[in-house]
């Protein structure tokens, strides 16, 4: 686990990438982009997507050694109850507590499946 979780990083750092690229080519406004982050096919207002859980794993192992997370990831890996404080053993790790919840395997080639699912979901909502 110790040599994956930063793999798995990085995974997350290269969806985060094609999720803002896919914003900028939709609306050439990063500063909504939290407006898309939100946005799923089947979700209820009261609750965060699976887009902003992977953009909250991707700053999480970005920033991770700097401490506590910044405002906006930290409220994102309270909401899905993802340890990030003294973390120990790293199966605690919000790396891999929030790949379980996006896919129990930990298959990558699933969460990039939902990931260009999204994308297409933004872009048919306008169509």
């Amino acid at each position: 686990m110790e040599e994956s979780e930063p793999i798995y990083g990085l995974a997350f750092i290269a969806f985060q990438n094609y999720i803002n690229g896919s914003i900028k080519d939709f609306s050439d406004d990063l500063k909504a982009k939290e407006t898309y982050y939100k946005l799923e096919q089947k979700t209820n207002s009261n609750t965060k997507s699976k887009i902003e859980l992977i953009i909250g794993l991707a700053n999480y192992i970005k920033h991770k050694e700097e401490g506590t997370p910044h405002k906006g990831t930290k409220e994102t890996l309270d909401y899905f109850k993802l340890n990030y404080e003294n973390v120990t053993y790293l199966d605690n790790s919000p790396i891999f507590q929030g790949l379980t919840i996006l896919n129990e395997d930990w298959d990558l080639f699933k969460i990039k499946e939902y990931v260009t699912e999204w994308r297409e979901f933004i872009w048919s909502r306008n169509d």
